[in-house]
């Protein structure tokens, strides 16, 4: 070691004395239980259930697959016999000649058209 120069260096030699001056009144015993272990040995890895999970998975869902493809209409399948039947039976939409016309028979609107919320969607 260098001979200290400045206050800051005389502070570090004195410390660095006290310091070993106190390491050489542990005991062996004491050093040796305060020294670093090298690290165990490791133990026997457990194998990852990572891939199992993932396998399991992947059957679920093929069998998720599977089974709702079962359930869905075949396409080729031809449709019932009173399916037309019950379509012919359905009564016709009206026709309207003026779609304005419904708008002028229900007085909701024009209680709606008085009211205040109608003035900012007027101005739009």
């Amino acid at each position: 070691m260098t001979a200290p120069h400045g206050p800051q260096d005389r502070f570090d030699h004195a410390a660095r004395r006290l310091h070993d001056d106190a390491l050489r009144q542990i005991t062996p015993r004491t050093l040796a239980r305060l020294r670093p272990r090298s690290p165990a040995a490791p133990a026997t890895a457990l194998p990852s259930r990572r891939p199992a999970f993932a396998l399991a998975a992947a059957c679920v869902l093929a069998l998720a697959a599977l089974l709702g493809m079962q359930l869905l209409p075949e396409a080729d399948s031809p449709a019932p016999a009173n399916a037309t039947m019950v379509a012919r039976q359905l009564p016709a939409p009206p026709q309207v000649s003026d779609p304005l016309a419904t708008l002028e028979e229900d007085p909701d609107m024009f209680l709606w058209l008085a009211s205040i919320e109608a003035q900012p969607v007027a101005m739009e």
